[in-house]
């Protein structure tokens, strides 16, 4: 496993730390994607969020998280992330460690120092976190896609939601998320997250039309329209920039979008 890490990241010189990480974690997603769809126990999780959207759907940025729903409610946690555990040492012959916490689990490789991506002193270990949720009693009129993927020497059928559901939860998240990035001095380093309106631009690039049946806070599309057209007045630059950077490997692309990303998304619900 860590030899083929290596091969991507040799193909990776000139990116820094963070997206190298980031790759790493595209890689080891796809792992666990291979683990829990050969897997009848865990086959019914559902996958979505943003590493749904670049593994299934082509997004162009890399993504940190594995996100499920449980609809049937029956995972347990605890049994998944031994079993995890299991598989990689059987199968990739390393030793990884886990914590649970709520509905989140937290994958610990480590992996760091080997692949020369941290220094003596610092933390050997890279974590991948999987949430799996099971409160989502806003879904309506959804439809479940099986997506076959072929990376990385897996052969996966990914479950996952249709795309017009999916930009929902993504509505949703906008719309809801409260968050804000800061030092360890308190400073303010980003105030959104940059992936969220990133992703929303992708949508609408596309044509998607949100399953609006999901998204309890607007009656109908006008609504959603003139919430979006506020929330689209409160982004900065700098927030896009910062929560990027290590997600997309074109620092001038980033550049330019964090410049004009606000002039793009009121054009793009002009016309949605």
């Amino acid at each position: 496993m860590l030899d083929f890490i290596k091969k991507i990241l040799e193909e990776q010189r000139e990116a820094n730390n963070i997206l190298k990480r980031n790759m790493i974690k595209e890689y080891l997603q796809l792992l666990v994607l291979s683990f829990l769809y050969s897997n009848r126990e865990y086959q019914s999780l559902t996958f979505y969020g943003g590493s749904c959207l670049r593994h299934c759907f082509g997004l162009p940025r890399l993504s940190e998280d594995l996100d499920f729903v449980d609809i049937k409610g029956e995972t347990d946690l605890k049994k998944l992330a031994e079993n995890l555990k299991d598989y990689f040492r059987k199968r990739h012959g390393i030793k990884i460690d886990s914590k649970i916490q709520k509905f989140r689990i937290y994958i610990k490789f480590p992996i760091l120092h080997n692949l020369d991506l941290a220094k003596k002193g610092e933390s050997n270990v890279l974590f991948l976190k999987i949430e799996i949720f099971r409160d989502f009693d806003f879904r309506k009129n959804y439809q479940i896609k099986i997506i076959p993927l072929f990376k990385f020497g897996e052969s996966i059928l990914v479950r996952t939601f249709d795309l017009s559901t999916l930009m929902a939860t993504k509505i949703r998240a906008i719309l809801s998320r409260k968050w804000e990035k800061t030092n360890k001095e308190g400073k303010v380093l980003a105030k959104v997250k940059g992936r969220d309106y990133y992703d929303l631009m992708w949508y609408l690039k596309k044509g998607v039309e949100p399953n609006l049946k999901c998204i309890e806070e607007v009656k109908d599309k006008g609504e959603l329209k003139k919430k979006l057209f506020e929330i689209v007045k409160k982004i900065d630059s700098r927030s896009i920039k910062f929560d990027l950077e290590g997600l997309i490997e074109d620092r001038n692309f980033i550049e330019d979008l964090g410049n004009n990303i606000k002039v793009i998304l009121n054009e793009q619900l002009e016309e949605f």
